[in-house]
């Protein structure tokens, strides 16, 4: 096989760690999630957050879908610990891919992992 690695060296640690996979064990504090899917591009990511005084304070994923898929899920899972829901949590699928060097043609799947976050910050955004 010839051609340059489809994978940066980011994507293939966020990917092998896997930090942050899986569902959120019992705890205080509030549980809120969101999720997003988009089979026929071969995406799909639940984001599970606990809030506490008005902030993420733990944040885990599932995912589905190629290596990118799942290191940009990690990443955002990441990003998300501190995050106050009712502001914006700044991760678009731009940045994501900026950061984790994820080729043009595989945007379309990083969208899912934006669309995710989108669902959440819906969810988990304080009542008025």
């Amino acid at each position: 096989m010839t051609g340059a690695d489809p994978y940066s060296p980011r994507v293939r640690e966020l990917f092998a760690a896997a930090p942050r996979a899986g569902s959120l064990g019992p705890g205080s504090g509030r549980v809120r999630w969101g999720e997003a899917m988009a089979l026929e591009r071969g995406a799909w990511v639940r984001f599970e957050v606990r809030v506490e005084a008005g902030v993420v304070v733990e944040a885990r994923f599932r995912a589905w879908g190629c290596p990118h898929v799942l290191a940009a899920s990690a990443l955002a899972a990441e990003r998300l610990e501190g995050w106050a829901p009712g502001a914006a949590p700044g991760l678009d699928a731009a940045t994501l891919s900026a950061e984790l060097g994820v080729p043009a043609e595989k945007l379309g799947r990083l969208l899912v992992v934006e669309d995710a976050v989108t669902a959440l910050a819906a969810a988990a955004a304080p009542a008025d």
